[in-house]
């Protein structure tokens, strides 16, 4: 199949040098290239472990074990109950 693609000049350059020193069409350099490029795309990266570095936050022992929600609501009302 033919298609028009618009390509860098050092690219094109690369691709023909390449060729050239290998003595294998233009084409064909170029075909292998596009294969083992879409070819490493399709491979998943592997991923490195993420860590988690937990540290204390000094949370009173009263809010242990209860969920952000209710400590919000807790705090704030508490906020409003120490006067101003």
């Amino acid at each position: 199949m033919r298609t028009t693609v618009d390509i860098s000049n050092a690219t094109l350059r690369e691709l023909r040098q390449q060729a050239q020193s290998s003595g294998v069409p233009f084409k064909q350099v170029l075909e292998e290239t596009l294969q083992r490029g879409l070819a490493s795309a399709a491979q998943p990266k592997p991923r490195s472990r993420f860590r988690v570095t937990p540290f204390r936050v000094g949370i009173r022992t009263e809010f242990l074990g209860r969920s952000l929600n209710q400590v919000s609501d807790d705090l704030e009302a508490e906020d409003h109950l120490t006067p101003q």
